[in-house]
């Protein structure tokens, strides 16, 4: 469990791999580096791979400011920087797609490809437009108060995992990981996360992605919207697009053997779309459990 000292956080990350091509993987909200478990075990051949705790989560320091996508961005630059990786391939997920889009469109030069995950989109999170941080239920107090008992902690969190992720009902193993690191995660962060998806906007990056990027998209996701990524791969000029039937929010976890196969086709530059098709689906008894 190797831990990064920054100016002003304390970053534990995963490191597999003895290759020298790097791949930089960022979690998402409520999550942690065992998002990207499935493919950190089997990297391909001449990769290595890092999977930084975002600060709040994992076994990352909580600190009392730095939740932003700025800042979350800014920590991963660094990271990187430390550790002497000076190009790079990255891959981020949900929050963590807004991450990587903010550190891809202000160091371009660093990053070999990108690849989005279920990402935030650049437009921002239209849903959250509404809802008042600070002083409504939905604000990290209230929320915390309301499952602040461990038991109901659970079990909301598996309700609302099972409903995001639905390819995970049937994997209870990574199913109780990720309630794990929902539960571990600082009230701090959760407050900071849902503050910045709420006013983050990268559409003026996307100009600035001068590498091939992917975006993924599971069909039964219901916390990113389809068509603002859609709007996303239209404004990037080198972009390729992949929608994973009957999966959820994290295809990397509810399908990895395909999540695997075609994230290491794409950055071996290989032709996504020649690889695409039922070998990527899940298999059919899963999706009629799912009915």
């Amino acid at each position: 469990m190797p831990f990064l000292q920054l100016d002003h956080v304390n970053l534990h990350y995963e490191h597999q791999g003895a290759g020298d091509i790097p791949i930089i993987f960022l979690h998402g909200n409520f999550g942690s580096w065992h998002y990207w478990q499935p493919y950190l075990q089997n990297l391909p051949e001449g990769y290595c791979g890092y999977a930084p705790d975002f600060r709040g989560c994992g076994d990352s320091e909580a600190t009392n400011t730095g939740y932003d996508i700025k800042t979350l961005s800014n920590d991963i630059l660094t990271f990187a920087n430390e550790l002497q990786i000076e190009k790079f391939h990255l891959v981020g997920h949900s929050l963590g797609g807004a991450v990587a889009q903010e550190l891809a469109g202000n160091a371009p030069e660093r990053i070999i490809t990108l690849t989005l995950v279920a990402p935030a989109p650049a437009e921002g999170l239209v849903s959250l437009a509404k809802v008042n941080v600070s002083d409504s239920f939905f604000s990290a107090k209230n929320i915390f108060q309301f499952i602040g008992k461990i038991g109901i902690k659970k079990k909301l969190l598996t309700a609302s995992f099972k409903k995001s992720m639905p390819g995970l009902i049937n994997q209870s193993a990574y199913l109780k990981i990720i309630i794990g690191d929902a539960i571990k995660m600082d009230i701090k962060a959760f407050e900071g996360f849902l503050t910045t998806l709420k006013n983050w906007n990268g559409n003026h990056l996307l100009s600035k992605f001068s590498f091939p990027v992917l975006i993924m998209h599971g069909e039964l996701d219901s916390v990113i919207p389809l068509q603002p990524l859609l709007n996303m791969q239209q404004k990037i000029t080198d972009c390729r697009f992949h929608t994973f039937r009957n999966i959820g929010h994290t295809p990397q976890l509810e399908h990895p053997k395909a999540f695997n196969k075609l994230l290491t086709a794409f950055i071996h530059g290989h032709d996504v779309e020649a690889i695409t098709g039922k070998q990527l689906q899940p298999p059919l008894g899963l999706f009629n459990k799912l009915k």
